[in-house]
């Protein structure tokens, strides 16, 4: 069984670098093994996201049953968190901004709030990220550790790039549309990122074939609380 890796374009410009090197690396992940992957990806500038409204009300009640969100049917949203789920693994693309993922990233990122509290739906899958800055030390190292830190809440697994490098992840160099092409160590970085995604993702899944094992998080509203 193929593994579904899915990538998050979190760009809002059309035409974006993200976008390109998410695509490139799935391309090439997928020809480098043939039969192995499924992928795909969203835009996520193409859809309506609304703000968390940080109502506390959130996938769980307080009695355990599983709820959406309570914007559920006013946008999107739900689509990507049913896909993100389907998928073994992530990667996610966003623009340098300050030394911070994009504003796109961050009020689509805290609606898996959701996901977390439905028992961290989210749980042991590999995450990895590609950041393209304006400048080869422009801030993607930060924007990278602050993308993770939603994801680790989650209960996801984050990832760098492998062994080639070790790092946490790509970095791309670029500005003006499409330049991300020029860049040839970065999209050697976007390949080895989604490649470690996969890789992991392929042990993760192999893993608990073998133990029979399942995600055994639950969410508690008073754990880690004060009485």
């Amino acid at each position: 069984m193929a593994v579904r890796l899915l990538g998050l374009d979190c760009s809002p410009r059309d035409g974006s670098n993200s976008g390109l090197l998410l695509t490139h690396s799935f391309a090439r992940l997928a020809d480098t093994y043939p039969g192995e992957i499924e992928h795909g990806i969203i835009t996520l500038r193409e859809l309506r996201i609304e703000a968390c409204r940080a109502c506390d009300v959130c996938g769980k009640t307080r009695d355990g049953k599983f709820v959406p969100c309570v914007q559920a049917r006013k946008d999107d949203v739900q689509t990507v968190l049913d896909a993100m789920v389907a998928a073994d693994g992530i990667v996610v693309a966003t623009p340098v901004y300050f030394g911070l993922p994009s504003d796109l990233f961050a009020r689509f990122v805290m609606r898996t709030r959701v996901l977390r509290h439905q028992d961290f739906r989210l749980a042991d899958r590999p995450v990895g990220v590609m950041a393209i800055a304006g400048r080869r030390s422009g801030g993607a190292e930060t924007t990278i550790l602050a993308t993770w830190l939603p994801f680790v809440r989650n209960g996801c697994l984050v990832v760098g790039n492998g062994d080639a490098t070790s790092q946490f992840g790509a970095y791309g160099w670029a500005g003006g549309r499409g330049q991300i092409l020029t860049d040839d160590w970065g999209m050697e970085q976007g390949f080895q990122t989604a490649e470690r995604v996969f890789t992991v993702a392929r042990l993760v899944r192999a893993g608990a074939a073998a133990l029979g094992a399942e995600n055994g998080m639950t969410f508690s509203y008073s754990s880690g609380t004060r009485s």
